[in-house]
């Protein structure tokens, strides 16, 4: 495990991508088989042939019930450039990696699949909107829905359809014309669609919402990836021979686990005990915590999964039972054929196994894709994962690309500078403690006087403490001395420094990066996939010319 430093560029426009974009679509194309591996009882190349057919499919199902274009016949899943991410309202930083994901795979003739991470937790049903006040730039909090509860993306339902079908005016309201075509103006007419779907509960899903006015935007600009919510994911057989390796390997996969996190930390000098993962548990009762969520569609707040292994058979529980909701035919030396059997159960009960940050990307890497692209924070993330997935499956990992792109909101901003502030500073402490740097030239007979001591004061004799005494007491009596005559420099300096100072953090606001994309100009917003081909064009150009 290597320290890694990345660090969202600050600049507008500017990419981070680690490795270079230009090298990676060749990267795809010349691809090297992985070395294969047991997944209890299937080998990994097999299942994972398997699964990329079951996730598809899945995807064919998904694009049909929400009203998006059919995806092509003829994809190749020998070939799979995968991303994914919550299915909230992010920022261009977040969005790009769908440009770069159709870029590479239009290139190295892959298919292009975006995961719709829907089992994750949604931040909350606000949005923070730059807005113009009597005092300049600031936020202004713009809510589009009522809901409080903890609940995945995927339990989460519009609670407040007034709320939500106003949201475009009052975030329009608070912008006051500060971006002149904001893409809310587009997203949100689509976001008010209901899809075809026959289930309400996907019908009125605010994640999908979000998720497909943003594919149908995507579209709308020649970007046409495959899309497909995790939770379909992992209702599919090849996720639960996945799952089951872990389970079967729990013992070792949990201490291989909390090994790399301490390891992790240790590096990067982390003293939280959750960050950026909790360690798996053990309980009195032997039960070990497994890598998954599991929850009750009556109750669906995530719950911690445990396991536990006797002789040919392993118990799971959701955490806070007293019982075990299901009992697997599986063990370490057991093939997982019946167990999946009996996974396949779990949705009809109304139980559902997801994964958790670490194995999303595992599955994905190992199975699903070719190349997984990540932001900064999952890269960072699987630096951890990479660590897990080499010892316990004895595999190298599977190289991903981290990508990320800040993006200004072309807000107003001040003509104030840091180095501005950093001079109204200096004056400030020149006309405390030097004060003669303004006044070196006047012909005032007591300035003149009490310059002339404090020169002699500097050169005066520092050999013994007495002296260093005097010195310090005459140099600080002959400052005194000439302050009140700097006072209106000093006076200007502070209120220069508080002006700049406000301006600096009105400026702050202008420059962030975290404004949802629908805040951002739709037509800045359009030029991205081009920004995206152009730096892969121009780069690999530039390679063929210096071969």
């Amino acid at each position: 495990m290597r320290h890694t430093h990345l660090r969202a560029p600050s600049s507008d426009a500017a990419f981070l991508e680690v490795p270079p974009l230009s090298e990676i679509p060749a990267a795809v194309e010349r691809r090297l088989p992985q070395r294969t591996f047991d997944v209890q009882g299937r080998r990994s190349d097999i299942l994972a042939e398997f699964a990329r057919g079951e996730v598809i499919a899945a995807a064919r199902d998904h694009h049909a019930s929400m009203g998006l274009d059919a995806p092509p016949d003829d994809l190749d899943l020998g070939r799979i450039v995968a991303t994914g991410h919550q299915p909230e309202l992010f920022h261009p930083g977040v969005w790009v990696k769908n440009f770069a994901l159709a870029a590479i795979a239009r290139r190295s003739g892959a298919t292009a699949l975006n995961l719709i991470v829907d089992n994750d937790l949604p931040k909350g049903p606000i949005l923070r909107v730059p807005t113009m006040r009597a005092e300049g730039l600031g936020r202004e909090v713009v809510a589009f829905d009522s809901w409080t509860a903890d609940l995945p993306y995927e339990a989460q339902a519009i609670a407040d359809r007034e709320r939500f079908a106003d949201f475009r005016e009052r975030v329009l309201a608070a912008l006051g014309g500060l971006i002149p075509d904001p893409l809310i103006d587009r997203f949100w007419p689509a976001a008010l669609e209901e899809p075809p779907t026959d289930d309400p509960r996907r019908r009125h899903n605010v994640g999908l919402r979000f998720s497909t006015a943003r594919r149908k935007i995507e579209a709308e600009w020649g970007i046409r990836n495959l899309e497909v919510p995790l939770s379909r994911v992992c209702e599919t057989d090849g996720f639960r021979w996945f799952a089951s390796r872990l389970l079967a390997g729990l013992s070792d996969f949990s201490t291989i686990h909390n090994r790399a996190l301490a390891a992790y930390r240790r590096l990067y000098r982390i003293r939280s005990k959750n960050h950026p993962v909790a360690d798996l548990g053990v309980d009195r009762d032997g039960r070990l915590e497994a890598p998954f969520w599991v929850w009750r569609d009556r109750d669906p707040r995530r719950r911690a999964l445990w396991a536990r292994t006797s002789g040919d058979s392993t118990s799971l529980w959701i955490a806070g039972e007293d019982q075990p909701f299901i009992v697997l035919p599986l063990s370490a030396d057991r093939t997982a054929c019946c167990a999946v059997e009996r996974l396949r159960e779990l949705p009809e009960q109304g139980i559902r196994l997801r994964t958790r940050a670490l194995t999303t990307t595992m599955f994905a890497r190992l199975f699903l894709s070719d190349l997984f692209i990540h932001g900064i924070g999952g890269a960072k993330y699987d630096e951890l994962g990479d660590a897990i997935m080499e010892e316990f499956f004895g595999v190298e990992p599977p190289r991903f690309l981290t990508l990320s792109l800040t993006l200004h909101a072309g807000l107003p901003r001040s003509d104030a500078t840091r180095e501005a502030l950093a001079a109204a500073e200096r004056t400030i402490r020149d006309a405390e403690f030097r004060p003669e740097v303004f006044l070196d030239a006047s012909d005032d007979p007591t300035i003149r006087a009490a310059i002339d001591r404090k020169s002699a004061a500097i050169a005066a004799s520092t050999a013994t403490r007495r002296e260093r005494v005097a010195r310090f007491h005459a140099i600080r009596a002959a400052s005194a001395e000439m302050r009140p005559f700097v006072e209106e420099h000093r006076l200007a300096a502070i209120a220069e420094r508080s002006r700049l100072a406000a301006s600096l953090a009105r400026d702050a606001v202008a420059r962030s990066r975290e404004y949802a994309s629908v805040l951002h100009s739709a037509a800045r917003l359009e030029r991205i996939p081009d920004l995206v081909d152009r730096r892969i064009d121009a780069a690999r150009e530039k390679r063929a010319i210096s071969d």
